[in-house]
């Protein structure tokens, strides 16, 4: 006879909804695996590099089955929604590995680089995120609480002082540069461009 452990996970995994007894009653969800760990984390990986690729409007759930090796229901028996599913990816992102040389305007220029790479490449990665944002609160509060203006403050300290009156102001404008381009102009952004200019406005604020 087949355990309920067992008949939850046949059910969950193949995408049929809540698993169910002979009669009709919801059996419990079975937990403990540990391979349910490394299954979650194929399934955030995989959302992040399709986020990263297609946009947020672009992103299926079927796509993040297939490249996570993971079936829809594995997916939807840890999220309930595409939303909280990108919210908990966007939160898993590798924070920067930018290295700190003895070259402050170097270091300050490859940031630059590894942030805005793929909006620079999809410009509509930052619209439709912003669209997001302004929709659904769990991706606001996800994006909000993994991309701040502080990494950039500290890198832009280095090269113009931590007691620069306009340090905080100066070291949003990469992002709003990247943001004004993505939502105005058309096509890729020249980033190696872009820093020039971020780096001449940082020169006459001197």
């Amino acid at each position: 006879m087949n355990t309920t452990a067992e008949l939850t996970d046949a059910r969950e995994l193949a995408g049929d909804g809540p698993a169910e007894d002979e009669r009709g009653h919801r059996l419990p969800l079975a937990t403990g695996r540990p391979r349910d760990d490394d299954r979650t984390a194929a399934i955030l990986d995989a959302t992040g590099e399709l986020l990263l690729e297609v946009g947020y409007d672009r992103l299926r759930i079927q796509d993040v089955a297939e490249r996570a090796g993971a079936g829809t229901g594995a997916i939807y028996r840890r999220w309930s929604t595409k939303e909280a599913l990108i919210a908990d990816a966007i939160r898993a992102f590798p924070d920067p590995a930018v290295e700190v040389t003895d070259d402050p305007v170097a270091d300050l220029r490859a940031l630059i680089h590894h942030k805005f790479e793929a909006a620079s490449r999809n410009p509509d990665l930052i619209t439709g995120m912003i669209a997001a944002m302004r929709c659904e609160e769990q991706i606001a509060d996800a994006v909000q609480s993994r991309f701040t203006v502080r990494i950039f403050e500290r890198a832009l300290a280095r090269v113009i002082g931590e007691d620069h009156p306009q340090l905080g102001v100066l070291a949003e404008v990469p992002a709003a540069l990247v943001v004004h381009r993505c939502a105005f102009d058309a096509g890729p952004i020249d980033l190696d461009e872009l820093a020039d200019q971020f780096f001449a406005l940082i020169d006459a604020a001197r």
